[in-house]
């Protein structure tokens, strides 16, 4: 007897973002890629980057586990000079 691995469930998809089964018109959406605006490193003007992580530390008050936690939150840097943009880091907290 065959077993059934497709019980798993996708959580978050589609939740009132982007193109779905139920909106077909949105899956036929053409976008040159020439009408994009390039973003480059705001250090040098290189195009490409490479994903990195940075690390946040949890404090055990705040972890489910009750234990400091570290965070990976993923970003990219600029793979000539390994500048990360402003706009890829996380948004810093206003200071009270």
């Amino acid at each position: 007897m065959a077993k059934n691995y497709n019980k798993g469930k996708v959580i978050g998809m589609n939740q009132g973002q982007g193109p779905t089964r139920d909106k077909p018109g949105l899956n036929n959406i053409n976008i040159n890629p020439n009408d994009l605006v390039d973003v480059v490193c705001e250090k040098c003007g290189c195009q490409t980057f490479q994903p990195v992580f940075l690390f946040k530390k949890l404090s055990a008050v705040l972890s489910p586990t009750g234990k400091d936690t570290m965070v990976p939150l993923q970003t990219y840097k600029c793979t000539d000079c390994g500048h990360i943009n402003k706009e890829f880091l996380p948004k810093e907290k206003p200071d009270a």
